[in-house]
């Protein structure tokens, strides 16, 4: 907490974000070893709750594959919550918590969606109307679970679809060559390679929504515009908003606001067109304290 000039406390970002986190419910997604894995749920308020089973945007964290907070998107949860979704934001592992990387990271996606299929009833969700979040790291393990097929846990049940039914990603990892980011993180280079999404583009892909600042120092832009150009191609439907003269983590709400409302209303403006969410005329943030 700091003082703000009126002489009153004012919470700060990552303090927010930690508070927010505590308005969820929290279960236990998957198990692993002696590792529990939790998801933070949020719910819609009554009076926006649907009168049908609900969407959900389930959120990855962005990390090297090394540490992150799962508290990142927890505004993104609450306002989302707000237009009627169910929301969660997932943990997976990472090195400095877990000894883990991406292929742990890539399985724990996979097990999330899975997850969600297998209790859409409790929930209370429409189970083909998922939409995976992710930023950076975060970002190539939801979207990896659409697009790869061999790195699941193998001691994984594996009846339902992993694949979410949309994708919004903020600075994603898409290329993880030497022009990429993230080579080094791989136990090999041949793993490497076949965890590179732009070489595993295909049609079919689910609808996605990427956000990218040009001036990203950490994750190219360039991986971002190949792999877009390419999925087009393809004939997906795959829309790359370009932030001029952004750097890496833009969007989050404790480095400026302005981008975060903005490509919050941009997350807004898809889901609503892919049906997922009703369009609201009053949708909007305003200033937050």
């Amino acid at each position: 907490m700091e003082i703000n000039g009126e002489g009153h406390p004012r919470t700060l970002p990552l303090d927010r974000n930690r508070e927010l986190l505590k308005t969820a419910r929290e279960e236990v997604y998957k198990v692993v070893g002696d590792v529990s894995l939790p998801v933070y749920i949020w719910e819609p308020p009554a009076e926006k709750e649907p009168p049908y089973p609900k969407s959900v945007a389930a959120f990855f964290f962005s990390s090297g594959w090394d540490n992150g907070q799962v508290a990142q998107f927890a505004p993104h949860c609450v306002y989302f919550a707000s237009r009627g979704m169910l929301t969660m934001a997932f943990d997976y592992r990472v090195s400095s918590r877990h000894r883990a990387g991406p292929l742990e990271a890539m399985a724990d996606a996979r097990s999330a969606m899975r997850w969600l299929r297998l209790n859409a009833i409790e929930l209370g969700i429409n189970p083909g109307k998922i939409v995976g979040v992710g930023g950076s790291c975060g970002a190539h393990a939801i979207a990896s679970a659409a697009m790869l097929s061999k790195f699941d846990d193998p001691s994984e049940a594996v009846e339902s679809s992993p694949v979410p039914n949309a994708l919004v990603l903020f600075n994603p990892v898409l290329d993880t060559s030497k022009k990429g980011f993230g080579l080094d993180r791989f136990p090999d280079a041949g793993l490497a390679k076949d965890a590179n999404l732009i070489r595993a583009i295909d049609k079919g892909l689910p609808p996605m929504l990427i956000m990218h600042g040009t001036a990203d120092r950490v994750v190219p832009f360039g991986g971002s515009y190949e792999f877009a150009r390419k999925s087009s191609k393809k004939k997906n439907i795959c829309r790359l908003i370009e932030f001029e003269g952004q750097g890496h983590g833009f969007f989050n709400f404790n480095l400026s606001f302005e981008m975060y409302e903005a490509t919050l209303m941009a997350m807004d403006e898809f889901l609503v067109e892919l049906g997922f969410i009703e369009p609201d005329p009053e949708a909007g943030l305003g200033k937050i304290d």
